[in-house]
């Protein structure tokens, strides 16, 4: 069923900000059906491939992006988009050229009102004092645990399935440490594994940033700050070795067992 568009004049403009993966281009797709969007950014972005040091780390890490491929193919995939509002421009940015002054003007030209951001790299300052309080990033963890790249991951390699989540906050010089707008932990079920734990991150994420879209548009928002701030992990910091060991925690029923340990559990949300 396609959406009823909402009333224009309450619409406010709506940019998006984005990676170019088949992920983003669900996100993308989602706030889409129920909001019309000014235009989509997408951030050209190639991930340097770090050394494995050894065969058993090299095989580990091929196996992990197969899982994901695989995974992201049939649950963020093209078969599952649903017809969209509008059919705004899309404009490609070069990798490096997030924070270059043409950017910005570009953005600037389009006037946005509020900026949905998934997935890119970090702002500048010009560009965070451009668009006060206007940019609200998603981030697939709990800022209070985890922070920076890949947060739907370490909380599996670290054996802490119950701080997995998502959350979004308002963007500001720091890396995950805006003020939140919504928060949610996500539920686990006994047949989870390592990437639909990562995927229920993504969607639930989603869910947030269209709660938080609608409560700006009400002027209903509401934001707390985390009680802690979490660990800090870079793209540095997802090496084969880490991979490894999580490919190990999946084989030898390790993960599994969490999970029945844990119990199914509704999570926890501060929408």
């Amino acid at each position: 069923m396609i959406p009823t568009p909402p009333n224009k004049s309450n619409c406010g403009k709506i940019l998006v900000i984005t990676g170019q993966d088949l992920r983003h281009q669900y996100f993308v797709n989602q706030l889409n059906t129920r909001f019309p969007l000014l235009a989509v950014l997408t951030e050209t972005c190639t991930y340097p491939k770090p050394i494995a040091h050894a065969d058993e780390e090299q095989k580990a890490w091929n196996w992990f992006f197969t899982r994901r491929k695989n995974f992201e193919e049939k649950t963020f995939g093209p078969a599952n988009w649903t017809p969209t509002l509008n059919n705004p421009p899309l404009i490609k940015i070069p990798q490096g050229k997030l924070n270059a002054p043409e950017t910005l003007k570009k953005i600037s030209d389009l006037h946005p009102e509020f900026i949905a951001l998934f997935g890119t790299g970090l702002l500048g300052q010009k560009f965070l004092d451009r668009f006060p309080r206007q940019i609200f990033n998603l981030h697939v963890g709990l800022p209070r645990y985890f922070r920076g790249s890949s947060c739907n991951f370490w909380p599996v390699h670290n054996n802490r399935l119950e701080e997995l989540g998502a959350s979004v906050h308002l963007t500001n010089a720091g890396i995950d440490t805006g003020n939140i707008a919504a928060w949610s932990a996500i539920e686990l079920e006994d047949d989870d594994n390592e990437q639909t734990l990562a995927g229920k991150t993504l969607t639930t994420g989603i869910e947030l940033m269209i709660s938080v879209i609608q409560d700006w548009r009400n002027k209903t928002l509401n934001f707390t700050t985390s009680e802690k701030t979490g660990e800090l992990y870079l793209r540095k910091d997802f090496t084969p070795g880490a991979v490894l060991r999580v490919r190990r925690m999946v084989e030898s029923g390790e993960l599994k067992r969490q999970l029945i340990s844990i119990g199914n559990r509704k999570p926890l949300n501060g929408v």
